[in-house]
């Protein structure tokens, strides 16, 4: 199936707000202990190019405009914050979104950090769209892990504090299958009302995996976002 579009999906995307706003991207790889990438740059570009289709409904798109590779394989695993800042200090490009590829993030269950200088797991490099989301004001689905009800009568001050994502039970670092199977939802617990979750999990926003897109409401926080934050930064 060929994928409509971006001004297509902006007009099929009705009201949303076109933002119109492109980012440069300045890709770091570093390398592992044996100097390898341990990541191709095809593969890199294939996920941005994922980005920009989730991204085009509000006119927002990405392009790498360099790629450089860090040599120093200490930064291959940022266990804390302290070295995730030693790393931006040294290598951070101005006016651009850093992003960098490593191997591990702070814990086993962690694909990416965001931020100006965004961190990406090597292993899992398709969380970019998702970490751009965070980038853009989104939380996760599973904010709060099941405290907002499922019909939705505390979801603007509860979860992720938007309405049109379901509640979602997820906890990190929760045994394999316990919540989901494939991209089937599995759980059977229940809220505080006593009703069985049903959470979006194709939501770029979850952990499920299953990434089919955002909603209607996340994007206009992220176009709200870019448009007081970043649309007069570059």
């Amino acid at each position: 199936m060929v994928r409509p579009q971006a001004q297509d999906l902006h007009i099929q995307s009705k009201d949303l707000p076109c933002v119109n706003k492109h980012f440069n991207l300045m890709i770091h790889i570093v390398v592992d202990s044996l100097r390898k990438p341990g990541i191709d740059v095809s593969t890199i570009m294939g996920t941005i190019t994922g980005a920009n289709y989730h991204f085009a409904p509000i006119c927002a798109s990405f392009s790498v405009c360099g790629v450089d590779t860090i040599h120093n394989y200490a930064f291959d695993s940022i266990e804390d914050m302290d070295k995730r800042n030693e790393l931006l200090a040294l290598h951070q490009k101005p006016n651009v979104i850093n992003v960098y590829y490593v191997d591990y993030i702070l814990t086993p269950s962690v694909c990416g950090l965001s931020g100006l200088g965004t961190l990406i797991k090597k292993s899992c490099p398709g969380s970019i769209t998702h970490e751009f989301g965070h980038l853009f004001g989104l939380s996760h689905t599973f904010e709060g892990n099941g405290i907002e009800l499922v019909n939705g009568a505390n979801c603007d001050v509860a979860g992720d504090g938007i309405c049109d994502t379901p509640s979602d039970p997820f906890v990190p670092d929760s045994p394999p299958g316990k919540y989901a199977t494939g991209c089937e939802f599995v759980f059977t617990g229940k809220d505080a009302n006593g009703e069985y979750y049903q959470p979006d999990i194709g939501n770029i926003m979850s952990y499920y995996g299953c990434d089919c897109g955002f909603t209607r409401e996340q994007y206009l926080v992220m176009a709200n976002t870019i448009v007081n934050s970043f649309i007069n930064l570059w």
